[in-house]
């Protein structure tokens, strides 16, 4: 009897070895997708984070320096008055801060004049602040062991893919 070649492999053992490449080529390809989708999402609750926290951060630098302020519910108005008092006690001017929202988005604006809402739209310098903007609101109260006032602000940011809320009590200081 001849001896047959034993070389190469058989159609069995190609088979499987087939299969089992597709089975761990299927796995690295889901897992991928899986590492992508949750890349997007992290860089899209980032994003929103740092518009949020941004304009936390410009609404506290200014709440701090102001003397009062006053918050509209009904038009999401945020005005913040900083008086500046002359040599002689007296008020010299009057600077004005105000923050809205406005199709899903927060604005800066400043006067330094008496202003009256319909004003917002020709403020002297108008800043955007923020886009996504669910939501924005604002509560001015006074703190019961200093009498001090204090701004709570809340800023909700969504987008497509997430949401997130920011939330800052600020500390009126020159009162």
């Amino acid at each position: 009897m001849k001896k047959m070649n034993q070389e190469g492999f058989s159609l069995v053992e190609l088979v499987i070895a087939m299969a089992i490449s597709a089975i761990v080529m299927s796995s690295v390809i889901l897992i991928i997708g899986y590492a992508s989708r949750s890349m997007s999402l992290t860089q899209a609750k980032v994003s929103l984070q740092d518009q949020a926290k941004d304009a936390l951060n410009h609404i506290s630098a200014y709440a701090m320096e102001a003397s009062g302020g006053l918050w509209t519910d009904s038009t999401k108005v945020l005005e913040l008055h900083n008086q500046k008092i002359g040599d002689d006690g007296n008020i010299k001017s009057v600077d004005m801060y105000f923050y809205w929202q406005t199709d899903n988005a927060l604005y800066f604006g400043d006067m330094t004049s008496a202003v009256s809402e319909s004003a917002l739209s020709t403020a002297d310098k108008r800043y955007l602040l923020a886009e996504n903007v669910d939501g924005f609101k604002c509560e001015i109260k006074k703190d019961d062991k200093t009498g001090k006032k204090i701004l709570h602000v809340e800023i909700t940011m969504r987008d497509e893919m997430s949401e997130f809320i920011c939330s800052k009590d600020i500390y009126m200081r020159n009162q």
